[in-house]
């Protein structure tokens, strides 16, 4: 069944603005604690930033998403990409958990594990083991050990080898909204990532896959919600973002490996992007890291 989206709120978690930021290294929560108090039910929404995985453990009901519905049950595994539209209508009393990592700390991740970017697609399917990485997610993200960032980031690393081996050995897993827009968008998603910082126009990824700028934005509204422009300058600010937490480069060492030759533009599209300055942003994420 084909469902009409009207435009979806964006949120950082749900129910709690974009803009307010992701102050954590990742957050994981049971599934009760959100959808309980309205019902087990969640209004289509979609997290601009945010890459989450669910687990219901026992339970089900509905996703609701841009492809349709897909139905729920003991032991389904959800993978949901950042920017992706999706609703639920749980079972009263279902349980299970919600893993929720921000791009910068998920993209480093996929690139090691998934060179094939399939976790970049919503996929729904069945779990054939338990997920025993969850539980020690739980109990670390409520901690506050040494080291507890980086025992954070490994454990989910650990929990997206799980959630690939699950998804690769269940014959029922689906992806949402596959189809040609599907299969062009991932190949534009491939280049890039690879040229990111030298291609900054939609011809020029257009040129590469054979296709018009405007069969490729189509293609990638369909598929993603997004036009080609957009995930080229969101593509943009998360390597931004990541050179600016994990490097010592400079604003203008940032803005020249991007491929901007005026540091101060880059400087006024980072900020009207994130909301806060490229110097801003490495002093908060600086002081907030785990």
């Amino acid at each position: 069944m084909n469902r009409t989206f009207d435009p979806a709120p964006d949120y950082s978690l749900y129910g709690e603005p974009a803009a307010s930021g992701f102050p954590d290294t990742l957050h994981i929560e049971r599934l009760s604690v959100r959808s309980g108090p309205r019902r087990w039910r969640i209004a289509s929404h979609r997290h601009p930033s945010l890459h989450q995985l669910f687990w219901i453990e026992r339970g089900g009901g509905v996703l609701f998403h841009e492809g349709g519905e897909s139905e729920l049950h003991d032991a389904s595994l959800i993978n949901m990409p950042a920017g992706a539209t999706h609703g639920f209508r749980f079972l009263a009393g279902t349980q299970g958990s919600v893993l929720t990592l921000p791009d910068t700390v998920f993209e480093p991740i996929r690139t090691r594990v998934d060179p094939d970017r399939r976790l970049t697609r919503l996929q729904v399917g069945t779990a054939r083991t338990v997920p025993a990485e969850l539980e020690a997610l739980l109990a670390e993200h409520g901690g506050r050990r040494a080291n507890r960032g980086e025992a954070l980031a490994a454990l989910a690393t650990l929990t997206f080898v799980w959630a690939l081996r699950q998804l690769d050995a269940a014959p029922g897993t689906a992806a949402a909204g596959g189809g040609a827009p599907a299969r062009l968008a991932e190949r534009f998603q491939g280049l890039l990532d690879r040229h990111h910082g030298e291609w900054h126009a939609v011809g020029a990824y257009a040129a590469a896959l054979s296709v018009t700028p405007p069969h490729l934005s189509r293609a990638c509204r369909e598929a993603l919600g997004k036009p080609a422009s957009a995930l080229i300058r969101e593509r943009q600010m998360l390597e931004a973002q990541r050179l600016l937490a994990y490097t010592q480069a400079g604003v203008a060492g940032v803005a020249y490996r991007l491929g901007f030759s005026d540091p101060g533009y880059f400087s006024r599209v980072f900020s009207s992007r994130t909301g806060v300055s490229p110097r801003d942003f490495r002093r908060r994420f600086t002081s907030g890291a785990g």
